[in-house]
């Protein structure tokens, strides 16, 4: 389901230059167990970023196990042996993938701008090979920067209802060089 791929830095917008080493992104296989270890090592802050508020290892275990696999897709990022951020996509039983919610998550010892624009292209990208048209997003605290990246790529705000709707087709072409082969 999660296949390996290297970025090639004329492939893509955000170069393994402008991060922080210079070994290449890849974006590995991820186990369910390297998914829920990843989750775990997540700070305080990082936990608020994600979820929205401080949650214990016991909550964060409940909700890997209650989610519906039948419509979730996850891609990580990584350098080298340390996986730096997670693009989720979670469809939804009843409509499948027509507008599925995209969450980002993102370690805060990386290179947090350039890891969420990669991983945002790589989930709209997704998401459209998955045949939706957008994607809803809840807006967090954590995520500094989203809202610019939000109007880049021609999505609206909603700042009663605290989300982003982004459009899966306004995704440059560069982006889709990102989607592994194999999905």
């Amino acid at each position: 389901m999660f296949a390996a791929k290297t970025l090639e830095p004329s492939g893509s917008n955000v170069t393994a230059s402008k991060l922080s080493s210079s070994s290449p992104i890849r974006f590995p296989t991820l186990s369910e167990q390297t998914l829920l270890s990843f989750f775990l090592g997540f700070t305080d802050e990082e936990r608020i970023a994600r979820f929205g508020g401080a949650v214990s290892d016991y909550a964060i275990r409940a909700w890997r196990h209650g989610i519906d696999r039948g419509h979730y897709l996850a891609v990580g990022c990584a350098q080298g042996r340390q996986l730096m951020g997670l693009v989720e996509l979670f469809g939804r039983s009843v409509t499948g993938w027509k507008r599925p919610e995209l969450a980002l998550s993102i370690r805060d010892h990386s290179d947090t701008a350039a890891v969420r624009l990669q991983l945002l292209e790589i989930g709209l990208v997704a998401a459209r090979e998955h045949g939706a048209t957008d994607i809803f997003m809840c807006f967090i605290c954590g995520h500094g920067g989203m809202h610019g990246l939000v109007r880049q790529y021609g999505g609206t705000i909603n700042y009663e209802a605290g989300n982003y709707v982004i459009p899966c087709g306004f995704v440059s072409s560069d982006a889709s060089s990102l989607w592994p082969e194999t999905h």
